[in-house]
């Protein structure tokens, strides 16, 4: 096993050249980004003060930055060329102060306590061991941990620097309970996972654990019913010819220049899939997904905003059919007051024209 010394070692020499030189694409960093920002907003969590682990070259601290404006950011990095690098790309960041920090060094974090602590890719590239004792640091320091890593083995060899670790179990060996989110997409077949873990986790994590963590595509775990905690069946074997199907279903049945509520859990890639119509996601803060709604009442509240707004179709992909039983009031609302004018196993469409 790597020594300590000869990992510092890499990652310094690393730190040298690695800036905007990505390994992963622009798209998937947005996504990663904005997934961990938004289970956060939704697991209720509300730090007011966060300690970012490994920052890099500031990506993930920026968008914290933004996203988290009334929160004291302590980013800590091994490099003092991505320190100087992430001071840079971060100039205008008022609530962010950098340190170095070496995790083997055993020494204390900066600052004082912290409600979250936040390590981007970090795991990864340590041994089991070095990381049950990052871990036992961490969770003396912060209320919670918020950790992003490939979860499953690769079918491709492992780069010398990356290890895979279970994380559910080294949380729970740490004395931490764990909440798992999938992130909606593979990069290369590999799956990564967020982790939320703390010594009691708020019951909003949990909530949205359940809601959440299963319905996702690519999880290593079967998908589950958000109801009967049971495990879902009716997903289609061949996912990719389910969704060309749909999308030619949904272009064949919205007229074009319409706005459409698609509801997907966050699943499909619809991108530019609808050039001459508006897909908006449910629930949706500017033009983004913002998750599922809290209970029926905010999800019938919802609704009517956006038909206010414009929205003239409200489509269910087959990632979301539980919705139907979960918000049962407002899916009996939809059959109620809109004609449906298609259903079958992949989509369920309703005219709210009427």
């Amino acid at each position: 096993m790597k020594q300590p010394a000869e990992i510092n070692r890499y990652w310094a020499e690393r730190g040298r050249t690695y800036n905007t030189e990505e390994r992963l694409t622009k798209d998937y960093h947005h996504l990663q980004e904005s997934f961990l920002v938004d289970v956060i907003k939704l697991s209720g969590l509300a730090p007011q003060s966060i300690l970012e682990i490994g920052c890099g070259f500031g990506r993930v601290t920026k968008v914290l930055s933004a996203e988290f404006s009334h929160c004291q950011i302590t980013a800590l990095d091994l490099s003092e060329d991505q320190l100087a690098n992430a001071r840079r790309y971060c100039g205008d960041c008022q609530n962010v102060v950098f340190h170095r920090h070496d995790l083997y060094s055993g020494e204390a974090f900066p600052g004082e306590q912290f409600n979250l602590a936040i390590a981007t890719e970090v795991f990864l590239h340590h041994p089991g061991q070095a990381v049950r004792g990052f871990i036992k640091q961490i969770r003396d320091k912060a209320q919670w941990i918020a950790s992003i890593d490939w979860c499953e083995e690769w079918q491709t060899p492992v780069s010398h620097h990356v290890w895979i670790h279970n994380y559910r179990a080294l949380y729970k060996e740490a004395g931490l309970a764990c909440a798992s989110f999938v992130i909606p997409e593979k990069v290369d077949g590999k799956q990564q996972r967020l982790f939320l873990a703390g010594r009691t986790l708020p019951e909003g994590v949990r909530r949205l654990e359940r809601v959440l963590g299963h319905h996702t595509r690519g999880a290593t775990e079967p998908a589950w019913d958000s109801v009967t905690q049971t495990p879902r069946t009716s997903w289609p074997e061949n996912w990719d010819a389910a969704l060309r199907n749909a999308m030619t279903e949904l272009d064949s049945v919205i007229p074009e220049e319409a706005a459409f509520i698609l509801v997907d859990d966050g699943q499909w890639p619809v991108g530019d899939a609808f050039p001459t119509r508006r897909v908006l996601p449910f629930i949706e803060r500017d033009g983004r997904w913002w998750g599922p709604p809290e209970n029926d009442q905010a999800a019938l509240q919802e609704l009517e905003r956006m038909r206010r707004e414009g929205a003239t179709y409200f489509a269910f992909a087959w990632p979301s059919f539980w919705w139907t039983e979960h918000y049962a009031q407002f899916s009996q609302h939809l059959r109620r007051a809109f004609p449906c004018v298609l259903e079958n196993e992949r989509l369920i469409v309703f005219d709210l024209t009427t």
